[in-house]
C-alpha cells in the first residue's frame, strides 16, 4: 500500500489541492452525485411498525416476517432499500411515535383487533397515502394482519394486500402519474380476481402472483406479481440501448441548445421534456373514485370485497361514516390539509441546467441526462399528471 508520504512525492501538495478542488467543483456542478443513477440506485429508507391492541410479547414476530417480505418484494422491483427500524409496539405506544424525516416510507400493520376497529368499519383492506409534491418522501402504507379479513378470496391474504400497497408505493416513488399509480395495480388486481373467482385456472393465476418465503418463517406467502414497466428504471422512454443516433434524442439535444441560449423559455422546454417521459393516460370520473384527493396529497383505498355481512351494511348503512373514517386519518402522520404553493417548487435547478449544457455538447452520456430528467419528475419539478 502506498503511504501518504509516497503520494506527496508522486504528486506535489499544491496539485493534490487542485485535484480535490476540481472534484468538489464537479460534485456541485452535477448535483447530488455523478456516479449514482437517481431512479435505479437511490435507496429507499422505510420503517415498519406492527401495532397491537395490547403489549407486544417475546413470541410476537410478525413485524420481522412482514419486514422480510417487504425487502424481498422491493428486490423484485430492483429498488435498492433498507429498513430504518422494524418494531412491534402497542396502540398506546404509537401515540408517542415520532416519524423520522429520513424515512421515505412508513408501513403500519395492525393486529386483528385493531384492524377490526380501524379499517373494517370503513370496508378497507388497506390504504396507500402520499403527501406533498416530492415523490421521494412522505409515503404511508396501512393494512391489517387479518387472516379472515373480509372474504375467502386468496387475494385478501395480508401478504397479498402488503404487496398490493407496496406496488402503489413503487409506482408513486418512481414518478408515475397518479392515474397509473391507481389503475395499473388495480388492473392487475382485477385480472387476478377474475382468475380466482371464475375458473380457478391455477396456471393462468400464476401470471399474476408470486410465492415468497420470509427469512424467519417456513410458510409460503402469496403476493401480487410486480408491475413490469415499473421494474428497474422505466419511467423515461429510452428509445433504444444506443440512443446516440435516435432522431428524437437528436431533436431533444437541439431543443436543449435552444433553451440554453434562451431561444425558448423554461416552460416551453419543460413541455419538450415531457415527451421523454412515459405518456400519461387521461382518467375518467369513474377512475377518480379510486382515490381521495387532499390539498397536500392523495389516498388510494382498497375496498373489501362484498360478503354476506357487507350486504347487510347496505341494508342498514353506517350513519356516522365520517366519524368512523377519522380513526384511519388519526394514524396518518402527514398534514394533508395544508396546501402546497406552486411557487415553493424549484424550477429548473442550476445542477440540471449545467447537466443539460454538457449533454447538448455530448460531453456526458444520455443516461446521465435522463437520470436528471427523471429526478425532476420525482421531485415534483417536472409534472406528468
Amino acid at each position: 500500500m502506498i503511504s501518504k508520504n509516497q503520494i506527496k512525492n508522486i504528486i506535489p501538495e499544491e496539485k493534490i489541492y487542485v485535484i480535490v478542488s476540481m472534484m468538489i467543483a464537479l460534485s456541485l456542478i452535477f448535483g447530488p452525485t455523478l456516479t449514482k443513477s437517481y431512479a435505479a440506485e437511490d435507496s429507499v429508507e422505510w420503517q415498519l411498525l406492527y401495532i397491537k391492541k395490547d403489549t407486544c410479547g417475546p413470541k410476537d414476530n410478525m413485524d420481522k416476517v412482514y419486514a422480510s417480505l417487504t425487502t424481498k418484494y422491493f428486490e423484485l422491483y430492483q429498488l435498492a432499500n433498507h429498513n430504518s427500524s422494524v418494531d412491534c409496539i402497542s396502540e398506546s405506544q404509537f401515540k408517542d411515535f415520532k416519524r423520522s424525516e429520513n424515512v421515505n416510507l412508513l408501513i403500519l400493520i395492525f393486529d386483528q383487533d385493531l384492524g377490526k376497529s380501524i379499517l373494517q368499519p370503513n370496508n378497507l383492506d388497506g390504504i396507500y397515502v402520499h403527501s406533498g409534491n416530492d415523490r421521494t418522501t412522505n409515503h404511508l402504507l396501512m393494512m391489517c394482519d387479518c387472516s379472515d379479513f373480509a372474504s375467502s378470496y386468496e387475494t385478501t391474504l395480508p401478504s397479498w394486500i402488503l404487496s398490493h400497497e407496496l406496488s402503489h408505493f413503487v409506482l408513486s416513488y418512481k414518478g408515475f402519474s397518479k392515474y397509473d399509480i391507481k389503475m395499473k395495480i388495480h388492473e392487475l388486481q382485477e385480472e387476478y380476481d377474475n382468475c380466482v373467482g371464475t375458473n380457478f385456472d391455477d396456471d393462468k393465476c400464476k401470471e399474476f402472483k408470486i410465492i415468497l418465503r420470509a427469512d424467519s418463517s417456513t410458510k409460503n406467502y402469496v403476493m401480487m406479481g410486480p408491475y413490469g414497466p415499473a421494474i428497474g428504471n422505466n419511467l423515461i422512454n429510452y428509445i433504444s440501448t444506443d440512443t446516440s443516433n435516435s432522431e428524437l434524442i437528436n431533436l431533444q439535444r437541439d431543443l436543449t441548445k435552444m433553451w440554453i441560449t434562451n431561444v425558448i423559455d423554461d416552460k416551453a422546454y419543460e413541455n419538450t421534456l415531457k415527451h421523454l417521459v412515459n405518456p400519461v393516460t387521461n382518467s375518467s370520473s369513474e377512475d377518480a373514485k379510486l382515490a381521495l384527493e387532499f390539498p397536500n396529497g392523495f389516498m388510494i383505498r382498497e375496498l373489501s370485497k362484498l360478503t354476506e355481512a357487507n350486504w347487510k351494511q347496505y341494508l342498514d348503512p353506517i350513519t356516522d361514516n365520517e366519524k368512523s373514517f377519522q380513526s384511519v386519518l388519526n394514524y396518518i402522520p402527514f398534514n394533508l390539509k395544508e396546501s402546497v404553493s406552486e411557487y415553493s417548487i424549484e424550477k429548473m435547478p442550476n445542477w440540471f441546467k449545467t447537466r443539460a449544457l454538457l449533454w447538448s455538447e455530448k460531453r456526458i452520456s444520455d443516461k446521465v441526462f435522463f437520470d436528471g430528467v427523471e429526478h425532476l419528475v420525482r421531485m415534483g419539478i417536472l409534472k406528468v399528471d
